[in-house]
């Protein structure tokens, strides 16, 4: 009888850099609550998120248009360092 070790799912990759596939996934379940913000980086948008129920889910449509760009935007900001 063997015992398996537990499997961990990693927030970002190892290097720091964001996934777009995890980012899409939060946007998609935990859309409203601005999960998907607060995973990439951009705390003040999660946050207004968090409180207005996602710009009252008119800001997360906007972001099943735009998160790709915005995750793209964030691991630039990680590669330069800032």
């Amino acid at each position: 009888m063997s015992i398996a070790a537990p499997v961990t799912i990693p927030a970002a990759t190892p290097n720091g850099y964001k996934d777009v596939g995890i980012a899409y996934i939060l946007l998609i379940f935990l859309g409203v609550l601005g999960i998907h913000r607060f995973y990439i980086g951009t705390i003040g948008f999660g946050i207004l998120y968090l409180l207005t129920g996602g710009l009252l889910g008119i800001g997360v449509l906007v972001d099943i248009f735009t998160l790709t760009t915005t995750v793209r935007k964030a691991n630039a900001k990680i590669a330069a360092g800032i």
